[in-house]
This record gives C-alpha cells, sequence and structure tokens, in this order.
C-alpha cells in the first residue's frame, strides 16, 4: 500500500470514529472503510498505541483518543475566525445570560469550534468539537441559508435525518424555511437538534458569504417566546460584529476592543 493511501485510510478511521460517539468495532470499522477486518485492526491498532484512538477494554469499541482532542484544541485556537469571534461571543453571552457558540460548516455538518457560557450557569458538557447535521440546528440552516447554494442543494437533496421528532426532514418545508432565515437575518431551532432546547443563530458574512456562524442556546424554560426578537438583535448584531473584525484583519486595519 502506498503511503498516501495509508494516509487517506487514516483519515477515513478518524472520520467514521467522530461520526460515532458511542464507538465502533474492528468489524464496523472495516465495514465502513470497505476493507479486510485485518486491514482495519492494523490500522486501529496503530493510531491506538499513539493515543489517537482509543479501545474501551468492556466492549472492544474504538473512539477518538485523548491526544487527538488535545490536537484539535490546538487547531481550533488557530483558525483565524475563532481569534476574531471570541470578543463578540463573550460580549453576547453577557448581555445575553445564555451560551454563546462559533460554528463552521463542514461538507453538510456543522463544527462548532468555540463557545462561551455565563459566569452564573452550570455548563455540563462543551459543545466545541461536536458535529451536528446542517440541516438540524440553527447554525446549520444559518449558514446554509446565507452560504454556497450548490452545498445548500446538496444537503436538500440528500436524506435529512430526524435527529429529534422535531427535526424537518421534509425538502419542501426545509427549503421554505431556508429562503425565511435569509429574509429575516437568524434561524430559530426549537428542539430539532436537542428536545428542549432553544438555539438562535446568525451568519457571519464575509467577502460576501457566511464563513460561520453565531448561535446562542438555551433550555426552553429559560428562553420563552417573548424573548426571542430581543435575543435574535443582539445576536445579529455580534454576528455583523465578527463580520467586520474579519473584514478589518483582512484589510490590515487595526481592530477595535
Amino acid at each position: 500500500m502506498r503511503a498516501t493511501d495509508s494516509a487517506e485510510r487514516v483519515v477515513q478511521v478518524l472520520d467514521v470514529l467522530g461520526s460515532a460517539p458511542e464507538g465502533l468495532s474492528v468489524s464496523d470499522v472495516a465495514r465502513e472503510l470497505g476493507v479486510h477486518r485485518s486491514t482495519a485492526s492494523r490500522l486501529l491498532g496503530t493510531l491506538a498505541a499513539s493515543r489517537i484512538v482509543e479501545r474501551d477494554e468492556r466492549s472492544a469499541r474504538y473512539r477518538l483518543g485523548a491526544r487527538i482532542v488535545g490536537l484539535a484544541a490546538s487547531a481550533v485556537a488557530r483558525l483565524p475566525v475563532v481569534s476574531q469571534a471570541r470578543p463578540e461571543l463573550e460580549q453576547l453571552s453577557v448581555v445575553s445570560s445564555e451560551t454563546a457558540n462559533l460554528s463552521i460548516l463542514d461538507g453538510t455538518h456543522v463544527v462548532y469550534v468555540d463557545q462561551v457560557t455565563p459566569a452564573q450557569t452550570v455548563v455540563m458538557a462543551s459543545w466545541v468539537g461536536r458535529r451536528s447535521p446542517a440541516h438540524a440546528s440553527s447554525s446549520g440552516k444559518a449558514l446554509l441559508a446565507f452560504g454556497d447554494p450548490a452545498v445548500r442543494e446538496r444537503v436538500l437533496r440528500g436524506s435529512l435525518e430526524a435527529i429529534t421528532p422535531k427535526t424537518v426532514t421534509d425538502p419542501a418545508k426545509l427549503r421554505a424555511a431556508l429562503d425565511d432565515i435569509r429574509r429575516r437575518g437568524y434561524s430559530v431551532s426549537t428542539g430539532e437538534l436537542e428536545e428542549g432546547l432553544i438555539t438562535m443563530a446568525a451568519p457571519v458574512i464575509a467577502d460576501g458569504r457566511a464563513v460561520a456562524a453565531v448561535s446562542l442556546s438555551g433550555p426552553s424554560f429559560r428562553i420563552p417566546a417573548r424573548d426571542v426578537s430581543r435575543l435574535a438583535r443582539l445576536l445579529v448584531d455580534a454576528a455583523a460584529g465578527v463580520g467586520h473584525r474579519i473584514a478589518g484583519r483582512s484589510s490590515g486595519v487595526a481592530l477595535g476592543g
């Protein structure tokens, strides 16, 4: 096997493990990659030796390891959009008293790359590094609505998985929702990604396209319908602020605080 083939296989292994938080067996990985079980076992063994993946002794399933978390965190911290967005996320979290997130589009999925939580709020888990189907989240829908039309059409033509009973899985309804988001300037999701969770997102526009999305999230009992429009205004302003910072950075203009 050529070195480039081996590298591609490693990437494929990481991709399939990244989409399966509960872990996969050797046979599962072999089936996903379309390779012999011995090949999958050898790849997983090499990655486990480097702590890139880890094996659960009881279930014999493999999942992404602690080392890759550190590598990912280092890579994310160096993304220009993360450094430019952080001050806006911090301010948004303070004025809204809710969790502020930053996400980017990776194919037809959203990846959350930064999060700021109010000091007084206890958060059980971070969303940073999490992937979710774009059609099932407010961030994903904002990015689809204001992003590359080709990606939008690919999502609309694909299989729309029902993450919860409220996830929009009808292409016609999703298309209408994206049209509405473009008119309104932000998206709202109630229980489509997680039951009991309300999220809203606005696109970060740079050079005429959506490069990221800023979102707010919180439990439905804490975000009543009457507060949505107020929070949406704060959200849209924050996303615009990130876009201005990115534009200033790209043009060499000094950025304010």
